[in-house]
C-alpha cells in the first residue's frame, strides 16, 4: 500500500471515531434546529467517508486522484461544521484529532506537488 494512501485511510479512521464521539455525546441533547443541523452534517460525513471507502476498495484512493481529493476537502469542510456545531460538547482531545486529519491531509497536499 502507497505511503499516501495509508495516511488518508488513517484520517478516514480518525473522521469516523471523531463523528462517532459527537453523534455519542449529542445523544443527551434535546432536538433543537442546531442539533438538526449537527445531525445532518454527521451524515453529509458519514456519507463522504462511505464514497472515500469504495475508492480505497477501488485501490484509486490516492493523493492524485482529483476524485479522493475533492472528496476529503468536502469531508474536512463537514468535520468543521460539525465540530462548529458541537463546539459545547467536544473537548480538546477531540479538536485535537480534528486539527489533526486536516493538517495530515495539508501535508499530502504540499508534500505531492
Amino acid at each position: 500500500m502507497r505511503e499516501d494512501t495509508a495516511l488518508l485511510a488513517e484520517m478516514m479512521l480518525s473522521a469516523e471515531q471523531f463523528c462517532s464521539k459527537v453523534e455519542a455525546a449529542a445523544q443527551d441533547f434535546a432536538p433543537t434546529p442546531e442539533h438538526e443541523t449537527l445531525r445532518l452534517k454527521l451524515n453529509q460525513c458519514r456519507t463522504l467517508l462511505a464514497q472515500l471507502q469504495v475508492l480505497f476498495e477501488e485501490d484509486k484512493l490516492t493523493i492524485e486522484n482529483g476524485s479522493a481529493c475533492a472528496q476529503f476537502r468536502a469531508l474536512l469542510m463537514a468535520l468543521l461544521w460539525v465540530a462548529f456545531g458541537a463546539r459545547r460538547i467536544i473537548d480538546f482531545r477531540m479538536f485535537r484529532k480534528l486539527v489533526m486529519i486536516e493538517s495530515s491531509f495539508t501535508y499530502l497536499l504540499i508534500s505531492s506537488r
